[in-house]
């Protein structure tokens, strides 16, 4: 029998106030430490820029030539500076280099750095050693000018890794350049992948970085050659190499 009266909708109770939204609690900075085992032990070389490129673009210059030797009249070297830094970019070179042997000297593990400057050619400012005496190492770097040859980088950081006591460690390569190779004449490329190959299969392991106004699809593409795993870590100015120190402790770690 139906009932007198028709059956009310059920009806939901509202809940006193909205349910929020699930919320992800931001940390509390970003993660400092590398995301890998830093017990590796290990030996890194820097190659170091120091053609003309790097100094003839500098503040208060006019910026031409290879600026052999820093002359103060061919608007390479910054005024303020001393003839052996010359001009700010190669300051934040050797600033660069100087993080980044610090950073990487806290890795529980043995570890050595060796220094390779080069421009026309290379040449080793020292085999592997300390992070102490690796920093002073760098501070007492002086500019030189030049061109720019990258296989006498990799050739000079393969000879410095190679005399390491400790051959057992993993080695590492770091070239920091500002430019494709224009050295040896005619054969700059074809010379640079040749020593890049040579290194990788003596088991180096090699990490470009790249600074690079504009982007050179070429560039990159020859710099990821060289890289023992196609990455380039690149900026696009001399300032920017302070910004990669995290992801370069972290290709360290986990290579």
């Amino acid at each position: 029998t139906p009932s007198k009266d028709p059956t009310p909708q059920p009806t939901k109770q509202p809940s006193p106030r909205p349910t929020p939204r699930p919320t992800k609690q931001p940390s509390s900075g970003p993660t400092n430490g590398p995301t890998c085992s830093t017990e590796q032990d290990f030996n890194l070389c820097f190659a170091v820029d120091m053609s003309g490129s790097v100094c003839n673009g500098g503040l208060f210059s006019f910026g031409n030539g290879d600026c052999l030797g820093c002359p103060l009249l061919e608007g390479c070297r910054n005024i303020f500076l001393d003839q052996d830094t010359c001009c700010n970019d190669f300051q934040s070179i050797k600033t660069f280099s100087q993080l980044m042997i610090r950073a990487l000297d806290e890795f529980p593990a043995e570890k050595d750095f060796s220094i390779v400057q080069f421009a026309t050619d290379a040449s080793i400012a020292s085999f592997p050693q300390p992070a102490n005496a690796a920093l002073s190492t760098v501070n007492n770097l002086s500019y030189t000018g030049g061109i720019t040859n990258h296989a006498a980088a990799i050739a000079s950081c393969q000879q410095s890794l190679s005399s390491s006591q400790n051959p057992g460690r993993k080695n590492f390569i770091m070239l920091i350049t500002d430019g494709e190779p224009t050295a040896p004449e005619n054969t700059a490329e074809a010379a640079a992948n040749f020593m890049a190959a040579q290194a990788k299969s003596n088991g180096m392991f090699i990490i470009p970085i790249f600074i690079s106004p504009t982007y050179d699809a070429n560039a990159l593409s020859f710099m990821r050659g060289l890289s023992s795993d196609d990455k380039v870590f690149d900026v696009t100015d001399f300032d920017g190499l302070l910004n990669l120190q995290e992801a370069l402790v972290n290709q360290v770690s986990c290579s």
